[in-house]
């Protein structure tokens, strides 16, 4: 992730205006990377996806259109989430965490779980979902990286 922490910081926070998000986002790409994550904002090979988190590379791929489109910081939360449920062992599992959002937002996320996600899947999407739409979305990623990225392969 050497060259990317600034430049994507930057790049990320074009909609957003507020330096409040740049001391969170920046936390939690310095986290990333000192757990061995890497985040390249390049097309994930699904190119109909804003993002996409490659566990055996521990990698983040944040699209370009994403922040064109202004979800950059969503897209990054999302696949974060993805980032800190592989730990210890690189196998996605839940973090186990309760959360629950606006009516508005859970009625979103059922939709998209049910329209463009499989089965198997839906568990660790509606949880990286979950935590994207919470205001202190980064503080819980930081804290579920942290806790659970120290180990083997962590």
């Amino acid at each position: 992730m050497t060259r990317w922490l600034i430049p994507l910081t930057g790049l990320l926070l074009l909609p957003f205006h507020a330096i409040a998000h740049a001391a969170t986002i920046d936390a939690l790409l310095q986290t990333l990377q000192r757990h061995g994550f890497r985040i390249e904002q390049r097309h994930p090979p699904n190119r109909t996806a804003y993002g996409q988190f490659i566990a055996s590379r521990k990698l983040l791929l944040i699209s370009p259109l994403a922040t064109e489109l202004g979800v950059a910081r969503a897209v990054l939360l999302h696949e974060a989430v993805h980032a800190a449920q592989s730990c210890p062992s690189g196998q996605l599992r839940p973090l186990g965490l309760t959360l629950s959002a606006a009516p508005a937002v859970e009625s979103r996320i059922r939709y998209l779980l049910t329209h463009h996600y499989a089965q198997n899947q839906v568990v660790l999407e509606e949880e990286a979902f979950q935590v994207q739409a919470q205001p202190n979305a980064v503080a819980l990623i930081i804290d579920a990286l942290n806790r659970r990225c120290q180990g083997p392969g962590g």
